[in-house]
């Protein structure tokens, strides 16, 4: 039997960009290990359904973190 998918809320770190996704009940989850992600126990999952833009869209251009020497863009 199917389960009822449920909605789900995430954002950036500094909470400009917000998104929801819709989809089954998250059962398993991925750790990152940037000093962010560890330090507040932020955790990833990698939907097969799209998200929907809450707010920020089109605020993610670039982003950097730690000493600045990597930037991730936005496609």
């Amino acid at each position: 039997m199917a389960e009822d998918p449920k909605t789900y809320r995430g954002n950036c770190h500094c909470g400009a960009f917000v998104f929801e996704v819709t989809t089954p009940e998250i059962k398993s989850v991925t750790a990152c290990n940037c000093s962010i992600c560890t330090k507040k126990g932020y955790l990833w999952i990698f939907p097969q359904s799209p998200i929907s833009i809450v707010k920020g869209d089109g605020a993610l251009k670039e982003y950097a973190f730690g000493p600045k020497k990597t930037i991730h863009l936005v496609s």
